[in-house]
């Protein structure tokens, strides 16, 4: 008995797989969106002090900061993949001559 249920378990480990986009390719996806940003906002890429990649922020102009978030997008239960992709959600100050 113990020989099946072992069975068992090693048949359903065995067909677990995982999408998970691996970190490397995850940190250009969302570099990619951060350098766009700045490329399209000529006053944050004429300030810009400085970019914080841990917290997905631009420090720009004295000190202001334009903040990114993950996209909220609805999957199914159990659905494992990428994250979500990073977006521009708010800024301290004008991201605009």
């Amino acid at each position: 008995m113990k020989i099946i249920s072992l069975f068992l378990v090693l048949l359903f480990v065995s067909q677990i797989t995982y999408a998970v986009l691996p970190p490397r390719y995850q940190h250009l996806k969302d570099l990619d969106v951060i350098i766009e940003f700045i490329k399209e906002h000529e006053l944050i890429l004429s300030t810009l002090e400085s970019i914080d990649f841990e917290n997905y922020t631009i420090r720009y102009r004295n000190g202001c900061t334009a903040i990114f978030g993950r996209k909220e997008i609805q999957k199914p239960q159990g659905w494992v993949g990428p994250a979500d992709p990073l977006e521009f959600t708010r800024s301290t100050c004008s991201i605009d001559s």
